[in-house]
């Protein structure tokens, strides 16, 4: 049963009033603003807890009380983390491109490697087969996530691509290009392959490995 709180005012000495009435979220929200998170730990576990139930359940029937009782919350604290339902899964989506960072760091490094360029693709698509059932579930359109924290993420995955991409470069190690533009193509190509061969599977992984990792190697090489 949701609770709603009523505030009337009587205007002037006539019958004119006026209501404001504030429901559940909009209370936590102010509180929100109030009272700033401090436990980063609370918030993951219930981001953890979202995850146990959108995957249980499906995105479109969790509830905040559910993912708060499997975080051993109550359902207040949770909005002092999270807006809403929508927020928690910007936060998982923002997650991912957290991940897909580190991965980036272990290994664009490495592409000049006998097979460093497979191993990125082994490593993304693995990566991309762990996360597809809460993908499917928070994000059933394969494009990106647009929300503004996630932008962010993705800026800041670029950029730090673009960044190893120019030590590669300034060692002579691979061709010179447009770093920015060159790790966001990059991107797209991993991103391809998830696409392709993880959400609809319309070609084999091998091929889209062979084909991926031929091109990149006779692009990147240097002059």
């Amino acid at each position: 049963m949701s609770l709603i709180l009523s505030i009337v005012w009587r205007l002037g000495a006539g019958a004119a009033r006026v209501t404001v009435v504030l429901t559940v979220p909009v209370i936590y929200g102010v509180l929100r603003l109030m009272a700033r998170p401090v436990d980063p730990e609370k918030r993951i576990a219930i981001l953890q807890a979202a995850k146990k139930i959108i995957l249980r359940d499906g995105y479109a029937a969790a509830k905040i009380a559910q993912i708060a009782a499997e975080a051993g919350v109550a359902s207040g604290t949770v909005y002092l983390y999270f807006e809403s339902k929508e927020s928690i899964a910007d936060a998982l989506a923002a997650e991912f491109f957290q991940r897909a960072a580190a991965l980036t760091e272990k290994y664009v490094p490495k592409i000049v490697e006998p097979k460093g360029i497979e191993k990125y693709i082994d490593a993304v698509v693995q990566f991309a087969i762990s996360e597809k059932p809460i993908l499917e579930q928070i994000r059933p359109d394969p494009g990106l996530a647009d929300d503004e924290d996630s932008r962010q993420k993705r800026a800041q995955l670029q950029d730090h691509m673009g960044r190893l991409l120019t030590a590669l470069m300034d060692e002579g190690k691979i061709a010179k290009y447009n770093a920015n533009v060159l790790g966001s193509l990059i991107f797209g190509i991993m991103h391809s392959i998830i696409v392709g061969a993880v959400i609809f599977e319309d070609q084999p992984l091998s091929e889209y490995k062979k084909t991926a990792s031929d091109l990149l190697r006779r692009a990147l090489k240097p002059d």
